[in-house]
């Protein structure tokens, strides 16, 4: 089972790589990817593209680069549709950094260096390469302001392997880095040149997503005045110079333990005081012979699914699925919802139309991090299915064989626009397809587990697919299957 996130076609040319550049690198940021990720992503697609504008005999004219899920692995995967670079893979194998600075040369051994584990192929319609994503435990950020240049390297020096850092020698620096990244503490010198300490938190707390955000305050300055005007600001923490080490990573560590508590403790309060969405919403039986089987789990949970019936007799079913976890993704998604439920008012609206307006009304307000994974079955009344899957697992589908559905559009709120785009098939007798959200099915099938289900009736094929051990129990699980 594999789940695109992300797919862009670029045109491949020495001029647009910056530009290839930037847009996955503000895409990944989206996605919350780690700083440390989203630099060698960039870094790895700018050097592969430059190495096939260099070495391949018919250059591609255009590349398909895709972000995708499979379990708990992640892949970047570059396809373009030029002549095969048959050296290419011996080649990237055998890359080593050089020991010395050099001014060239080392495009494949820094590919290598940042994804190690790929697999490259040859296709019909050109070559494909899909790196692994090193999966990194992720670490608290934390922003460091001194002006002093030797305290902010001893600092650095303390909590380096501990956390994710930004260094600033001057509050204006780090206020301006703050108001487009995420922080989770700012440990600071007191007096500085340009602002104080104190003037700096009250600037960042006009920042709407650091209002929160915890502050310890270092300082040479103990004096009963200063001690007392910390203490009437209300600051989570002050600590006298010189410091040790394990007294800071001790006081950091409980300053963020306090603040995840007190967020935690609002977030259950106000979890309370949100009417849960009803998750599924006129459903109905089909005509025969049609079969509509649902199962989700919990009752209460982030998936929903939808059906209408559309003015020309055909079916549309949804399943939607909020990325992301806790009290955001809860309220988020009962916007999406209702969002959704009004665009189906419309009994004349077709899927296309639907994807269409939801991707635009997601981008326009993708600086909340808003973004669903939702996926459509179209039934026309002489039977032909039609699946439009915008960022969730790739659905199965069972007729002479089993296979996965695996053309995807990606998120929907990343771009601007979308090209929308569907699977289609007839559905005959004993045929069936089978749509689920994360935490039901994840990495690959097992070897024969597909032909085991072929072999089943269409019900024992979704009532198995049910029983499964959940893949995660942390996920809300969602099994559709519509069976003919």
């Amino acid at each position: 089972m594999s789940q695109t996130l992300f797919q862009r076609q670029f045109r491949l040319s020495y001029d647009n790589l910056t530009n290839i550049r930037h847009v996955l690198g503000e895409k990944a940021k989206v996605l919350h990817f780690s700083p440390e990720l989203i630099q060698n992503i960039k870094l790895v697609c700018s050097e592969y593209c430059a190495n096939l504008l260099e070495h391949q005999k018919t250059v591609s004219d255009s590349i398909v680069i895709s972000y995708d899920k499979s379990g708990a692995e992640s892949y970047l995967t570059i396809k373009d549709n030029g002549s095969p670079w048959t050296q290419l893979s011996q080649q990237l194998q055998a890359a080593e950094l050089p020991e010395n600075l050099v001014e060239n040369g080392m495009g494949l051994a820094l590919i290598r260096a940042s994804f190690p584990d790929f697999e490259y192929k040859c296709t019909e319609s050109g070559n494909q390469i899909r790196f692994c994503l090193p999966i990194n435990k992720p670490r608290r950020q934390i922003v460091i302001v001194d002006d002093s240049a030797s305290q902010l390297a001893l600092l650095a020096k303390f909590l380096e392997e501990d956390y994710q850092l930004a260094l600033f020698s001057q509050a204006s620096e780090a206020l301006l880095w703050l108001t487009n990244n995420h922080c989770d503490l700012v440990l600071t010198d007191l007096h500085m040149p340009e602002i104080n300490g104190f003037n700096f938190r009250k600037q960042v707390a006009s920042v709407p997503h650091h209002q929160l955000l915890p502050f310890v305050f270092l300082s040479g300055d103990t004096m009963t005045d200063t001690l007392s005007v910390a203490a009437q600001t209300g600051i989570d923490d002050f600590l006298a110079k010189p410091i040790s080490k394990p007294h800071l990573l001790t006081v950091l560590n409980r300053v963020l333990k306090r603040h995840q508590h007190l967020i935690s403790s609002f977030e259950a309060r106000l979890q309370q005081q949100l009417t849960p969405h009803v998750l599924h919403t006129h459903i109905h039986p089909l005509r025969a012979p049609g079969e509509l089987m649902i199962n989700q789990q919990p009752k209460s949970c982030g998936d929903f699914v939808m059906q209408r019936q559309l003015s020309d007799g055909s079916q549309l079913i949804i399943l939607g699925d909020q990325m992301g976890h806790g009290l955001v993704a809860k309220a988020n998604g009962a916007v999406c919802f209702g969002f959704i439920s009004g665009l189906l008012h419309n009994p004349a609206i077709i899927p296309e139309q639907l994807f269409s307006i939801l991707n635009t009304q997601l981008y326009q307000s993708n600086d909340n991090g808003n973004l669903i994974c939702l996926l459509a079955l179209h039934l026309t009344t002489d039977h032909r299915l039609s699946v439009y899957n915008a960022g969730m697992p790739n659905p199965v589908f069972f007729g002479d064989t089993p296979h996965e559905i695996k053309p995807a559009m990606g998120l929907l709120g990343l771009f601007e626009a979308i090209e929308v785009s569907c699977w289609q098939t007839q559905l005959f007798s004993g045929s069936s397809v089978h749509c689920y959200s994360d935490g039901l099915v994840e990495g690959r099938w097992a070897e024969g587990e597909l032909q085991q289900l072929q072999a089943m009736s269409p019900q024992l094929r979704h009532q198995h697919l049910w029983q499964r051990t959940p893949q995660s129990i942390e996920d809300d699980r969602s099994l559709i299957s519509v069976i003919y």
